[in-house]
């Protein structure tokens, strides 16, 4: 499997005396490239997004599922940024890597390219329990951009056990399923490029 790593910077603040201190963590991915060569999309221009995504996530706090319908805040753990911008930009980075590309965009940034391909994901559920799992659904298609026509639909439901009790853990867990997510759409676009360049 691929290797990943944590970004995870600590930030101290507060008044005199002892201080609450707050952790900011980042997603982080270094994938390499699909078993079997994955370059079949190597120079085909491919935009990631729009992603839909759950409004409950949408807030710097880092959210923990406690029970089947209870979520809980982090008052002190925090995402270092946007978690729907960190999710677009690692999965990006991460099929970069799969499919040995330099030509996969964020579609916000795709007017310089004309991409053979699209991909648009529903995420119903980014989320995890200290200590347990997390969880990661979601619904995704891949459009070829000129004809707009559906070339794939697919559901992910994805879970990654944590290492370890913590928010450090937790994100680690994150990260690696968004790494999974990354292989399944990988290698969908891998076999798309590899039918469009035989016909």
């Amino acid at each position: 499997r691929s290797g990943f790593t944590i970004c995870l910077a600590v930030w101290l603040a507060g008044c005199a005396g002892q201080p609450p201190r707050s952790s900011f963590s980042m997603l982080c991915a270094e994938a390499k490239p699909l078993a079997g060569g994955g370059g079949n999309c190597r120079n085909q221009a491919i935009s990631v997004g729009p992603v839909s995504w759950p409004r409950y996530l949408d807030q710097p706090r880092i959210v923990t599922r406690v029970g089947a319908n209870r979520l809980e805040e982090s008052e002190f753990n925090r995402w270092g940024g946007s978690l729907e911008d960190g999710f677009i930009s690692t999965l990006i980075r991460n099929l970069s890597g799969l499919l040995d590309s330099e030509l996969i965009v964020n579609y916000r940034r795709s007017e310089h390219f004309s991409p053979v391909y699209r991909v648009e994901i529903i995420v119903n559920q980014f989320d995890g329990r200290l200590g347990e799992d997390v969880t990661l659904d979601a619904k995704w298609s891949i459009y070829t951009e000129v004809s707009r026509s559906l070339d794939v639909v697919k559901t992910s439901s994805i879970r990654e056990n944590t290492s370890g009790p913590g928010y450090e853990a937790l994100v680690n867990a994150s990260s690696l399923a968004v790494a999974q997510l990354s292989e399944e759409i990988a290698t969908q676009l891998d076999r798309l490029c590899a039918a469009g360049t035989t016909r």
